[in-house]
């Protein structure tokens, strides 16, 4: 069983983009976080700009498998106004990713990307790792694979890391 679910949140189709290649590189399934209400034109962004000051949590659609079905998670998110984007915000808070690994790949256009990772940090009670932070202008320049296969490297790392340095309940001195 693939133990590792890429959940990607798009509004421009930049992260999606970062999202396919990961996906293809590694074959781990992709789950869509969308809006429940478009985000295009003006109007969206006054949307985006309106969640990303007030730090909200708008309606979203999730389409993917069940998270219980995963130990680890791989989100992808935009940068919004150097913060975390609201529909992955509201994501975060209506599911419980603590008792999961969390890593993270953002896409920014210019900075806040460590101030979303902040924010995922404090959502999920954990800090992510690996985290990658990806320019606009890298992704729609065309992404460099190593860049992401560095990452992958890394993920996997971090779950072997994991799962050897948890200790069996026989070994655990406080164990009853």
């Amino acid at each position: 069983m693939n133990d590792i679910l890429l959940v990607c949140y798009s509004r421009t189709g930049n992260t999606h983009l970062v999202a396919d290649e990961l996906a293809r590189l590694t074959g781990w399934p992709l789950a869509l976080i969308s809006d429940s209400e478009p985000r295009a034109g003006l109007t969206g962004d006054l949307r985006c700009m309106y969640d990303a000051f007030f730090k909200t949590c708008p309606t979203f659609h999730y389409q993917g498998p069940d998270l219980d079905r995963f130990e680890h998670v791989v989100l992808l998110t935009p940068v919004w106004m150097k913060g975390l984007a609201a529909p992955l915000r509201a994501f975060l808070s209506e599911y419980d990713l603590g008792d999961k690994r969390v890593s993270v790949i953002c896409t920014q256009g210019g900075r806040g990307g460590f101030n979303a990772v902040e924010e995922i940090a404090t959502l999920t009670g954990q800090i992510p790792s690996p985290v990658q932070i990806l320019l606009q202008r890298e992704v729609l320049s065309g992404l460099s694979p190593q860049s992401l296969e560095d990452f992958v490297v890394q993920v996997l790392a971090s779950s072997t890391y994991q799962r050897d340095r948890q200790r069996s309940t026989w070994l655990s001195p406080v164990a009853s």
